[in-house]
């Protein structure tokens, strides 16, 4: 336990050496309940046939100096299986995006991920993605120069979709439990057919971890850290999750030179099959990029035994703890 401690916490720390900055795709404070969204590795991994809502409003009341009022909003749609008589899983994963001015994506994909039992308490699953992530633009467009020939091309709003590609892996013990993930894998290009337009969907490594670890017997404790580069900027997060008679939970973090975060949620119904979470961030840096002070996210997860088909033995539906 404390070798496994020791080696996401100097994992952590020396990548956090690197300035934390913006990225293109939406960042989420509850990441730890929505593994699918970063990586494809967790295709049914937590063993149940899950669907989950997630909503973040980043920026809640951020007033634009050419746009108006308006939050940056994601919304998320994930569900996933586990085909354990294959040894594998399935998900499929919905995200739109969108900020005040009109700018926006969505994408939509299908993962897929294959498990390798090392031992009687450890697997390694390996995971792919693949489907189409989609840029839109509205009439919202604001030129340098009066006459632009290519926002003259550009008129009420345009949309492009091409094909997007993602990797991952995570290696899964009984306490302990980290991943990679690698997306937008092909860098897909956009120019909305204009050809000396050229926008790309910038590749990003994502890279997070957990380990849990039991207080006493209605009371664990699950400390979690993700890091995220496009390989020019980084965001850097950290925390700890309480979960109280594996039905309350309790925790925050902190997302370097960003915000800390407030993390909370109870689990609902027979087995704990409905999850609700909630967490606000606070954020902490001024001046400029200080956009609004707080930003808020929801998260509906509900769970059932995994389908007879494909599924070998029967799954249990699994409490919210992280390693499930």
């Amino acid at each position: 336990m404390q070798k496994q401690l020791l080696f996401i916490l100097l994992a952590f720390g020396l990548i956090g050496i690197f300035p934390a900055r913006a990225q293109q795709d939406a960042q989420l404070s509850q990441y730890m309940f929505n593994p699918l969204y970063i990586n494809p590795a967790a295709a049914g991994l937590d063993g149940a046939l899950k669907f989950q809502l997630h909503y973040r409003n980043q920026w809640t009341g951020y007033q634009t100096s050419l746009d108006g009022s308006g939050s940056l909003g994601t919304q998320i749609f994930n569900v996933s299986m586990p085909l354990n008589g294959l040894r594998s899983g399935v998900g499929l994963s919905f995200v739109n995006d969108k900020t005040p001015s009109g700018a926006g994506y969505q994408d939509l994909k299908l993962a897929y991920s294959f498990q390798l039992k090392l031992s009687d308490a450890s697997l390694l699953s390996l995971g792919a993605s693949g489907g189409f992530h989609i840029k839109n633009y509205d009439n919202s467009f604001r030129p340098r120069d009066e006459n632009d020939p290519i926002l003259d091309g550009l008129t009420g709003r345009v949309s492009q979709s091409k094909p997007d590609f993602s990797v991952g892996a995570i290696f899964k013990s009984s306490n302990f439990q980290i991943g990679a993930s690698f997306n937008h894998v092909n860098q897909p290009e956009y120019n909305f057919g204009i050809a000396s337009l050229s926008n790309k969907a910038v590749q990003t490594v994502n890279i997070h971890g957990n380990i849990n670890y039991y207080l006493s017997e209605d009371l664990e404790i699950v400390p979690t850290a993700l890091f995220k580069t496009d390989f020019k900027s980084q965001v850097l997060e950290g925390g700890a999750v309480l979960n109280y008679q594996e039905k309350y939970w309790f925790g925050g973090s902190y997302r370097l030179n960003d915000a800390g975060i407030i993390i909370a949620g109870i689990s609902l119904l027979q087995n704990n099959a409905l999850r609700i979470g909630y967490s606000l961030d606070l954020t902490s840096t001024r001046g400029a990029s200080a956009k609004a002070p707080t930003s808020h996210e929801i998260l509906l997860s509900y769970s059932l035994p995994a389908p007879k088909l494909l599924a070998g033995k029967k799954a249990p539906v699994r409490t919210p703890r992280f390693r499930k």
